[in-house]
């Protein structure tokens, strides 16, 4: 955790405000939306989280906390978990390691990135500006650590391993897959089709998806079936000195 930077910013748009957890209240705040958006809302989700109401693994500990407040109420109603690769040396390492052969990336691209992930909205907040804001908050807290990269797992809701190669196939096609790195799957992540598996529905990215594609994220892997967490995740990558220039004003500022 960085905590030298926990109170150096804050970010106010509108009713609400983006900053990092700074407190084990706040930081719990943002599990139990967690848990409430992938567990009861989706049916997504660890199984354990339902003793607690709070959706924690071992990582969490280690990471930052990027939380949007409601100013009104001071309520935690966005969030995303951060980690650099001096956090995850100090702690558990990667989560995206569990599903992904991360160490195939160059030194020079894991020491220079933090891992994003666990990214949810309050259903009640789900609006453009929350969202925004939340990027903003992750742009900044990038250019504090002075990083150049970040990777980590992008989701569908799904565990047909058929729909997540579909969705592979879709993202091939309009060329959203990574030109240099395609990392492996872990053995026991693998989609595999058999007789018993099929998909013909629609192939519909999801909004967050979607978002990291637009502003430049590559996909840099097959898809990776989480049983324990019930979705379909893919790996992404994005390159900061690759963003357009209207993308790093808007996100910058």
């Amino acid at each position: 955790m960085n905590t030298e930077i926990k109170s150096e910013w804050e970010i106010s748009s509108g009713k609400y405000s983006v900053r990092l957890a700074e407190n084990r209240k706040e930081i719990e705040s943002a599990l139990r939306l967690r848990f409430y958006v992938f567990n009861v809302e989706l049916g997504e989700g660890l199984q354990e989280s339902y003793d607690t109401k709070m959706d924690e693994d071992v990582y969490d500990q280690y990471c930052d906390h990027l939380i949007v407040l409601e100013n009104k109420t001071n309520q935690v109603i966005g969030t995303y978990r951060v980690q650099d690769n001096e956090s995850a040396e100090e702690g558990e390492g990667f989560y995206t390691a569990n599903e992904f052969k991360i160490d195939v990336l160059p030194d020079s691209i894991l020491s220079d990135a933090f891992e994003l992930g666990r990214a949810c909205i309050d259903k009640d907040h789900r609006n453009g500006r929350v969202l925004f804001l939340l990027w903003r908050g992750l742009a900044k807290y990038m250019m504090l650590l002075n990083k150049r990269y970040l990777f980590g797992c992008c989701s569908i809701t799904s565990q047909n391993p058929a729909e997540g190669l579909s969705y592979y196939a879709h993202l091939k096609e309009e060329g959203y897959l990574h030109k240099d790195y395609l990392i492996d799957v872990e053995e026991e992540y693998v989609c595999e089709v058999s007789s018993k598996t099929s998909f013909s529905g629609e192939v519909k990215i999801p909004q967050l998806f979607q978002l990291y594609l637009d502003v430049g994220c590559k996909v840099c892997s097959p898809p990776a079936l989480d049983k324990e967490f019930k979705t379909i995740d893919f790996l992404i990558l994005l390159d900061l000195e690759t963003l357009s220039e209207q993308t790093r004003a808007l996100f910058l500022k």
